[in-house]
């Protein structure tokens, strides 16, 4: 393995070689969940402190969802509270109580429905992973328990 590169594996329905990077793994885990949740979009942070750092995307357009800056996850308090209790968010720009930076970041890149998860890799709180809609159609708890039986699957290396 060289020098920095995680290896892991997916046990889900994509085919895999022997030993994937983690990125790889994670890059077809969110192409899988767009697929599985008809979704538009779906990126996957590794959470470090109080900063989120993008590891992983898919989307149906080919756009990158790579703003060129960074988060703090204190920004946005919903995501923040979601990492914490590890409860699933849903959330749609027509909601009366959306958070504002929340908002305002699903409209600055042209999404109106967003689906947060934390990921847990090893048994221990890992990153984010977000999914979206372009349309404010909501995911509903049936598709939260998909996404996270998708997450689920991801392993990482015995010790």
């Amino acid at each position: 393995m060289r020098h920095g590169a995680v290896r892991a594996r997916h046990t889900g329905t994509v085919a895999e070689p022997a030993h994937l990077r983690l990125h790889d793994v994670l890059a077809s885990t969110a192409r899988e969940l767009v697929t599985h949740l008809g979704a538009d979009a779906c990126t996957i942070s590794r959470v470090i402190g109080d900063v989120l750092i993008f590891v992983a995307e898919a989307t149906t357009s080919g756009r990158t969802l790579q703003l060129g800056q960074g988060f703090l996850v204190s920004d946005f308090p919903e995501t923040q509270a979601m990492l914490a209790d590890g409860r699933p968010r849903l959330l749609t720009l027509t909601d009366e109580d959306i958070d504002a930076s929340e908002e305002q970041l699903l409209r600055e890149l042209g999404f109106g429905a967003l689906l947060m998860l934390r990921l847990d890799l090893g048994g221990l709180p890992w990153g984010l992973v977000e999914v979206y809609r372009e349309e404010p159609r909501t995911f509903v708890e049936a598709d939260a328990r998909r996404a996270g039986e998708l997450l689920a699957l991801i392993r990482l290396p015995a010790a």
